[in-house]
């Protein structure tokens, strides 16, 4: 069998290295610069929605929604990722009626025909029903609520979960400064190794390339990637409060943000909701900057949420602040395909948003293209995923929120964090 590197231990590196471990390869060496959960990964996080569409029974679904509904199955029944999956439900919401109309006209139409029958609510008094939590005034707050298998991943144990299978299938993995991966080498139309930031360089006969954001920092994409960043925060509850949050649906709004239930920590994560924050280089490239504070308009959004939502725990010091990324392709679609310059690299990114939901799938189609190139995929996803460059210019606005617009972090004067919650510039 041929021998296989992988670029990235996050989301989309475990996932095909587990699929390929479980199909009996046996020489894989997956790389990363931080062990497994990366501290600097979207991943390594207590919690993500997991939110999907529903298809009928008499529909075809397109490659997105299919990967949600295999995904759904594999949380339900995979033993690596089923126990960190809590179908507690979702609630959709807004403040204003342009990021409902989606919704709205969706919903609808399923009730119509029978086939979902999700509950329009628009008092405060209705969403207390499902979340008593909520002790704000929610001014002008308005949603769904969804039925069946929507809730939240726990991220961080998922993510070991998947690490601690690969090991145990026979998987290696190379962290610290032999895993932190810095140039792709390459000869005739082939990658020939990987050079680390030791100097140490590594061969084998296939590639994958599933480095996230950083992605870019390795290969050129032609614009077709975006990195963006999101804001969260988080806050203690006593074991009294985290008992108040238990199972409780996760809320969602559209303009606002939205909470889970305290993780093991009794902590709260609350996520400001917004377009995000590229940070730019001279270039016009978007390379991440990780760092364990947040601008302070993102610090303020979170306390206005919190003021809306439960004021009970407005003023209630953050104990953990952070920036996390994700990569954004024009038309949200993957880019899962061979490189069209490499023929042994397969790249597997764009994951807008999406990445964690989808975990325990994706590396299913990654390893088909591994194993058999494009034509592994059947011919929707091969064009749906296909390396599109001509496409780098026709981004659009998916969130609301904030700014109302996608920003750049250098446009960010004043910034918050746990150790330093003054507003005070970037060192």
């Amino acid at each position: 069998m041929e021998s296989i590197i992988i670029v990235g231990a996050g989301t989309f590196g475990l996932s095909t290295a587990l699929q390929l471990a479980r199909d009996g390869y046996k020489n894989i060496k997956c790389f990363d610069k931080f062990p497994v959960p990366s501290e600097i990964a979207a991943g390594n996080d207590s919690n993500k929605i997991f939110h999907y569409d529903y298809v009928a029974p008499s529909a075809k679904p397109n490659s997105k929604e299919r990967l949600s509904l295999e995904a759904l199955h594999l949380w339900k029944t995979d033993p690596v990722y089923k126990p960190y999956y809590h179908p507690v439900g979702f609630i959709s919401a807004a403040s204003s009626d342009a990021p409902l109309s989606h919704d709205k006209e969706y919903y609808e139409e399923l009730q119509k025909n029978g086939l979902r029958n999700y509950r329009y609510i628009s008092t405060p008094e209705e969403f207390r029903e499902y979340l008593p939590i909520l002790k704000g005034p929610l001014p002008n707050w308005r949603g769904y609520v969804l039925d069946g298998d929507n809730g939240w991943l726990h991220a961080r144990d998922s993510l070991k979960s998947a690490y601690e299978e690969c090991k145990r299938l026979g998987v290696e993995f190379v962290f610290g400064d032999d895993g932190e991966i810095v140039e792709l080498l390459n000869e005739n139309g082939k990658l020939t190794g990987i050079r680390a930031r030791s100097g140490a360089i590594f061969s084998a006969q296939k590639y994958v390339l599933s480095s996230g954001a950083n992605a870019v920092t390795l290969l050129n994409f032609q614009r077709q990637l975006e990195g963006k960043c999101f804001t969260l925060a988080h806050f203690k509850v006593t074991d009294e409060e985290a008992k108040a949050f238990k199972s409780l649906p996760v809320l969602f709004n559209a303009e606002k943000g939205f909470f889970f239930e305290a993780d093991e920590n009794n902590e709260i994560k609350i996520c400001n909701e917004y377009p995000g924050f590229t940070h730019t280089n001279e270039s016009g490239e978007s390379i991440p900057l990780y760092r364990m504070e947040i601008p302070l308009e993102s610090a303020l959004e979170i306390r206005q949420y919190l003021k809306e939502t439960m004021p009970q725990f407005a003023d209630r010091p953050f104990t953990k602040t952070r920036i996390c990324w994700c990569t954004d392709s024009p038309d949200m679609q993957l880019i899962l395909c061979t490189h069209p310059e490499y023929t042994n690299l397969i790249v597997a990114s764009g994951d807008s948003g999406n990445s964690f939901k989808i975990m325990p799938i994706i590396g299913k189609y990654v390893s088909k293209v591994v194993t058999k190139g494009d034509k592994g995929l059947d011919p929707e996803d091969k064009e749906c995923w296909k390396w599109r460059p001509e496409t780098w210019d026709k981004r659009g606005q998916v969130r609301w929120g904030g700014r109302y617009r996608v920003a750049d972090l250098n446009e960010i004067e004043e910034w918050v964090s746990v150790e330093n919650p003054t507003p005070h510039k970037l060192e």
